[in-house]
């Protein structure tokens, strides 16, 4: 016969007083949790509701699979244990409070599989810990550090992490010892030895003194959780849930700008509420902080320090910003800013702009989306940075000097130099390609962009294409002088203004040779609902492409800022194209047998850098790769950073125009990375990083050991050979 269970509150009165402190902590968190999501109500509106089926196919894979952690393997596979430590002793911990009103968990109170189970978990969250502990406490990686919280947080909840499950297990042991092996667990028959030799009303009066000190410790947890760095625990499901399923290289799009009266993100409520929600969600691991070209190369740019510099703006702002009637000001708990240090109170101050979040981090951004895609949690950095930069740019005309230039040639001239956009085709005139006005009947166009028809060095890169396109027998036009910039590097900086009067510009045009592929579609399938959705401009655009007939065209072009501006931002503004990369049409008509090449024709060793707007923006690594190992003998050898890890070459975001006068040149980091291959030609597939690459070539005085070339360059080459 099975003993009776033992009461761990020891009667009504012990049963009394623990529903009250359970009571009064939930209160406390409660109220915590709705300022939390208060604030976020308060911040711009996002849908994030589209594709439910890949939502939770995420929230399986990220929050339940731990896969985003699981990338650095050891601190990924102490947080895995940790995570789902914590999931199984919150059964366990349900299954002590039922012991509280003499009830258990249905299957599991009494289910020894369960008890093995979570005692095995125990055990791992304890080993879990110790990596934790030497890595924060030994090992202490940059990365850690954080210049809005000390390091004391995290030791905290260390600390509380341990106490939880210390005390659960002295709870097993001496409930084990206290009811003769009855409530039976790995842990309690592991230690019975030891306890067993007590008499049973110590063990007794211990089982309830660690089961209050377990309560205890949990209770106090859900309360300070909330209020912690770890709050990340509760938000991180969510952030994950409601991750962006727009294109990755499509930045948010600022409607009615002739309307607005505010421009980007000034103010922290400016910001929506999923950019909030970011904050809530960081980690504080600093993977962003590791892979930043920017940061690696000295400038005062740590992505991490922007999430949290929102979160503490947010904080630091929440009285004014809930309202001075808000149940939570007349608590008196608004202000939730973390100042606990003189450092950290110097930190929290406003402007978010300038006070929190240095100017000088905003603008070292490349935009590489390196951050983004080593996140473990689906924090969008980029598009903060460029919103804040737009409040800089549009609403106090404050941007590095050498870009108003820049903003001048291109309103002027449709290019950033002070060239006339009549000789834009000029580089072509010996090639006998016909402009779409002559061949308006083209299957392609091939899309130049400013760097291809007017920097000389890459003009080459320019020709090497068209050389292709010939060999190839393709149907192909330029757009020539009706071509213009298509305001990529503008909206990298904040200028949406000038980006939308380029994109609108472009987009008159492309529709108005028949390329816009969703025109016919727009006769007979746009509904009210779908009509309503759309931005003004987008309207206005999709009607004056409906009047033209529209059939399969492409748009081909080297410069992956214009491929990824042309096919994931036009859209946006009622322009929908066909867009390729050159690299990948080539691959293309290779996989089609228009083009033949010499296999093995070049005999160099080479190495491949993957541009950002191509890689990590587009999900483009192997078409360059299949092209290159076709034509090289040696194939490609690979830099120690390559495909979705690659290094920017510092020219992305509008820093190719601006002055790199900080730390170490971005370029010259990754040509060194190249010059560690051993290669004789740095292939590329871009014209920015083209022309950082030569530059940074120049810098490290290596111009007798490497060559900077486009793909197209080698292929053209190869197709002139006479073994072809």
């Amino acid at each position: 016969m099975t003993p009776p269970a033992i009461s761990p509150t020891g009667g009504w009165l012990g049963t009394t007083l623990f529903v009250l402190l359970f009571l009064a902590a939930l209160v406390l968190f409660g109220i915590r949790a709705g300022q939390l999501v208060t604030l976020l109500t308060k911040a711009q509106p996002e849908d994030r509701t589209d594709h439910l089926n890949e939502r939770i196919g995420a929230f399986f894979k990220v929050v339940l699979g731990q896969s985003g952690v699981l990338r650095d393997p050891i601190p990924g596979i102490a947080h895995f244990f940790t995570f789902w430590g914590f999931i199984l002793i919150q059964f366990g911990l349900l299954n002590l409070i039922l012991g509280a009103f003499n009830g258990s968990l249905p299957f599991l109170g009494d289910n020894h599989v369960f008890a093995i189970i979570l005692d095995v978990f125990v055990v791992l969250v304890a080993f879990a810990l110790v990596v934790f502990a030497i890595r924060r406490g030994i090992v202490r990686p940059r990365q850690l550090n954080s210049a809005l919280h000390g390091p004391w947080d995290g030791f905290i909840i260390l600390g509380l992490i341990l106490l939880v499950i210390l005390t659960l297990a002295l709870v097993e042991g001496f409930e084990y010892a206290a009811s003769n092996g009855a409530a039976w667990t790995p842990i309690g028959a592991f230690f019975h030895p030891l306890l067993g030799q007590a008499s049973q009303q110590t063990n007794i009066i211990a089982y309830r003194s660690f089961w209050w000190l377990h309560m205890l410790t949990v209770l106090g947890f859900l309360v300070y959780l909330p209020r912690s760095k770890h709050l990340h625990l509760m938000a991180t499901p969510f952030n994950v849930f409601f991750r962006s399923y727009k294109p990755k290289g499509a930045l948010p799009l600022i409607e009615n700008l002739e309307e607005r009266e505010d421009y980007g993100v000034s103010k922290v409520e400016q910001f929506t509420w999923k950019q909030l929600l970011d904050g809530y969600a960081c980690t504080e691991c600093g993977r962003c902080n590791t892979v930043c070209p920017a940061l690696n190369t000295g400038k005062p740019l740590y992505p991490k320090e922007i999430i949290l510099g929102a979160k503490e703006a947010l904080f630091v702002r929440s009285g004014e910003i809930l309202g001075e009637n808000s149940i939570y000001n007349k608590l008196g708990i608004a202000g939730l800013k973390a100042d606990k240090t003189p450092a950290e109170k110097e930190a929290h101050h406003e402007p978010m702009i300038g006070g929190i979040i240095s100017k000088e981090a905003l603008w070292a951004c490349t935009t590489c989306m390196a951050c983004v895609e080593i996140c473990p949690v689906s924090i969008e950095h980029v598009p903060k940075i460029v919103d804040m930069r737009r409040s800089l740019v549009m609403e106090e005309s404050d941007f590095p000097q050498e870009v108003t230039s820049l903003f001048n040639n291109i309103e002027r001239n449709g290019n950033p130099w002070e060239i006339s956009n009549d000789k834009r085709a000029e580089w072509a005139a010996s090639l006998e390609i016909p402009l779409l006005a002559e061949n308006p009947e083209a299957e392609v166009l091939y899309w130049v962009g400013c760097m291809g028809s007017f920097d000389r060095r890459n003009q080459q890169v320019a020709t090497s294409v068209a050389k292709v396109l010939k060999a190839a027998n393709v149907n192909f036009a330029i757009l020539g002088p009706e071509e213009t910039c298509t305001g990529d590097p503008a909206r990298r900086i904040g200028n949406e203004y000038l980006w939308q009067m380029q994109a609108m510009q472009n987009i008159e045009t492309l529709n108005g040779y028949g390329f816009n592929t969703k025109a016919e579609s727009a006769k007979t399938d746009d509904t009210a609902t779908e009509s309503a959705e759309k931005t003004e401009p987008a309207r206005a655009v999709e009607k004056m492409a409906t009047a033209t007939a529209t059939r399969h065209r492409t748009i081909i072009t080297a410069c992956p800022h214009c491929f990824n501006t042309i096919k994931n931002e036009y859209p946006q503004l009622g322009g929908d194209y066909e867009v390729i990369h050159h690299t990948v049409f080539i691959d293309n008509l290779m996989a089609a047998e228009q083009l033949k090449l010499p296999t093995g024709f070049d005999k160099r060793k080479l190495t491949y850098h993957d541009p950002c707007y191509v890689g990590r923006y587009n999900d483009t690594y192997d078409e360059p790769r299949r092209v290159l190992t076709v034509i090289n003998d040696k194939g490609v050898t690979e830099m120690e950073r390559n495909r979705n890890k690659s290094f920017c070459c510092g020219g992305g975001g509008g820093r190719v125009w601006m002055e790199e006068t900080v730390g170490k040149r971005i370029n010259q980091t990754r040509v060194n990375e190249a010059l560690d291959t051993n290669a004789e030609v740095l292939a590329a597939g871009c014209p920015f990083c083209i022309t950082m690459f030569e530059d940074g070539i120049k810098g490290v005085e290596a111009e007798e050991k490497m060559k900077v070339e486009d793909i197209s360059e080698i292929i053209a080459r190869a197709i002139e050979s006479p073994a072809q």
